[in-house]
């Protein structure tokens, strides 16, 4: 195997220079199209002023764009992060800002999010056709630090993790070797782009696959892409497939070709996984990973209640709050080391020193072994401590869930004077429905023990989340988020005309009137997405007739 990323793609591409590489929403690349546009972008860095050790910015979308400014800065031995234009200026400055040599690379002056003192440089369509060639490159090395992987934050400061071409390489040759993933697999992660991004393309790259790369955020359009090239294989969260799996067999898109759904970034329940595969006819396969550990490291089995499979090249042990290794059976702390974990956080020594001991990395994570496999329990900096006793915030929040109007929920730690904490509760239930908080004390106590129901129970319309999808748990209470209406609109039809009521009151609070245009807009995306026994072409007269007496008003 190449000792680099970059040079890994100049094998596949002089290998099978013709094998469709990278497949967008505008243009298909070939291996050899792919390197060629890399040395192109790389010398059109080095021109700007990038040398071996500079940070590059890269503000990108899910396009080919991504994975050939990924190879070109891996070129020329600079390091890679992706920015975020919505960091906040303190998130940005010690994620991006410490260095003095960095530039920030933006695909068409989009998005971009450069400060006064710092150079970027803005490409567009032109890099395709382009073949320029560096000049002057450094014999690197696999050990060579080059990406700057950053952690989600979902439970505190976002933290660089710098990562090497042989931790990246091994650990994607472990997860697909373990996954069973081959040259004749086509990839498609509908991941963000700034968490995790080498998980859009690093699969295809390391087969010689195919790997498809799209900006659509719906379900329908989704789908649509997923039959229109052919994909076998999907990452995505678990939300993310919920919304798939409800249109899967509705729309006019053949989807025989996936073979395996991979749920990652938050928990799976076996009740979802066996709901999602009657739906799709799909095994959906739960993932853990983490930005440490360069990326997938534990898999499990669809419909089976937590992880079966380590991920070759990894080790692990559950270990309590000592450091002590625990027995088969017991549960304790999540502790890994292998050849992808990586070594430390850059320009945060007190984190180092706690997560990174002796070649292994403490994850943070508690889990229990039960029937021989790793079940997820609870994140250790999450537990709560309500007067002495342990409360893990996921046992709580699978309760919560288990109510069927409930669609989302999340329990956090809140100081009691005399309890030390207390279990919090923020749940967002579904759109028509009515729930107390004296109703839900009295569905929790079906499932959970007493001084683990939370005390403090709060009705929200949303959770914040991180770029990556995760609840942002240091921002629940703290603040909301505002519903995606569009997204609800997916979700049922009476969602649809609550949203077209709301739609008309907003229209003539403001003296606009209502707006005709938008009738055919709504009645499209209604037909598809209706989840009950009615037609589609009921559903189309019903919401023509609704518009249309709106309009009246």
């Amino acid at each position: 195997m190449p000792e680099t990323v970059h040079g890994l793609l100049k094998k596949q591409a002089a290998g099978t220079p013709e094998a469709v590489a990278l497949e967008d929403d505008r243009r298909k690349l070939s291996f050899a199209d792919w390197w060629r546009v890399s040395c192109h972008v790389a010398s059109l860095l080095q021109k700007a002023g990038v040398q071996q050790g500079h940070v590059v910015g890269v503000v990108s979308r899910r396009s080919s764009f991504l994975p050939c400014s990924f190879t070109a800065v891996s070129i020329l031995g600079a390091k890679f992060v992706s920015l975020n234009p919505d960091w906040p200026a303190q998130e940005r400055m010690r994620v991006f800002g410490r260095w003095s040599d960095r530039l920030v690379l933006t695909w068409d002056n989009s998005d971009c999010c450069s400060q006064p003192d710092e150079m970027t440089l803005s490409l567009n369509d032109d890099i395709f056709m382009g073949s320029e060639n560096p000049v002057d490159l450094p014999d690197l090395q696999g050990d060579e630090e080059f990406y700057l992987n950053v952690t989600s934050a979902s439970t505190g400061q976002a933290k660089v993790a710098p990562t090497t071409h042989a931790q990246l390489l091994s650990n994607t040759a472990g997860v697909t070797a373990t996954m069973g993933l081959t040259m004749d697999d086509v990839h498609l992660s509908i991941f963000g782009v700034f968490g995790h991004p080498h998980e859009l393309f690093m699969r295809g790259l390391y087969l010689g696959g195919r790997t498809v790369l799209t900006e659509h955020r719906y379900p329908r359009d989704l789908l649509h892409v997923i039959s229109r090239t052919g994909v076998t294989a999907i990452m995505a969260l678990p939300t993310q497939f919920i919304n798939l799996s409800h249109l899967w067999n509705r729309i006019d898109a053949d989807l025989q070709s996936v073979r395996i759904a991979e749920a990652g970034g938050m928990y799976v329940s076996e009740d979802f996984a066996v709901n999602f595969t009657e739906r799709t006819g799909v095994e959906l396969i739960p993932v853990w990973g983490s930005t440490e550990t360069a990326g997938v490291s534990l898999i499990g089995e669809s419909g089976v209640k937590g992880f079966v499979s380590v991920v070759e090249g990894y080790e692990i042990e559950l270990r309590d709050l000592a450091g002590n290794r625990m027995d088969e059976n017991g549960s304790g702390e999540l502790w890994i080391s292998g050849p992808g974990v990586v070594n430390r956080y850059m320009g945060d020594r007190p984190q180092t020193e706690e997560a990174f001991l002796d070649g292994w990395y403490r994850t943070g994570d508690m889990f229990r072994t039960e029937n021989g496999r790793l079940v997820f329990i609870g994140r250790r900096g999450g537990l709560i401590k309500a007067a002495g006793l342990k409360v893990y915030p996921l046992e709580v929040e699978l309760a919560i869930l288990k109510h069927p109007s409930i669609v989302d929920a999340c329990v956090v730690g809140r100081d009691h004077p005399t309890r030390g904490e207390m279990p919090s509760a923020y749940i967002v239930t579904r759109l028509g429905t009515e729930l107390t908080v004296a109703g839900m004390r009295a569905f929790l106590r079906q499932f959970l023990d007493e001084h683990k129901i939370p005390r403090l129970i709060n009705f929200v319309h949303g959770l914040p989340r991180t770029a990556n999808g995760k609840i942002d748990r240091k921002a629940v209470g703290t603040r909301e988020i505002v519903p995606d209406f569009r997204g609800e609109l997916l979700r049922s039809d009476v969602e649809l005309v609550r949203l077209i009521n709301q739609r008309a009151e907003l229209m003539n609070r403001i003296g606009g009137g209502f707006d005709p245009t938008w009738v055919d807009d709504q009645v499209d995306n209604a037909i598809g997405h209706n989840a009950g026994p009615v037609s589609d072409s009921s559903i189309r007269d019903f919401v023509r007739f609704i518009i249309s007496e709106l309009g009246k008003r």
